[in-house]
């Protein structure tokens, strides 16, 4: 920025002085990266909703069968997230074998050891 002061009454006088400033703008700034993506995982070691593509791998998974002190253990490949659209499901207290496929939306499981791909 450059400020001239210059005095009063007309032509014939001469500027009083000249002043140069500059200024200098700080700014911060503040980046977030994304977080990487997680690959799906080949092991369903608790209960719960898993998306195929996004928490599993789509394939052939194998569990042993209840968890202990539990009813039968529980599966079902499903349409959506919601547990009851079911496109298959099963329930014994012995080892079970699921194929979940890349078109299934999601696997849910509830009181069964652990699920691991095969």
């Amino acid at each position: 920025m450059v400020v001239v002061l210059a005095g009063c009454g007309g032509s014939s006088q001469t500027p009083a002085s000249t002043v140069t400033s500059t200024v200098q703008i700080t700014r911060t700034v503040t980046a977030t990266a994304t977080p990487p993506a997680t690959a799906p995982k080949t092991i369903m070691e608790t209960d719960g909703m898993y998306r195929v593509g996004i928490d599993i791998e789509p394939g052939t998974y194998r569990s042993g069968g209840k968890s202990e002190d539990t009813a039968d253990c529980f599966w079902a490949r499903l349409n959506s997230l919601n547990e009851n659209d079911a496109i298959a499901n099963g329930m014994s207290a012995g080892p079970q074998e699921v194929t979940v496929k890349a078109s299934d939306r999601a696997f849910y499981t509830h009181h069964c050891q652990a699920w691991r791909k095969v």
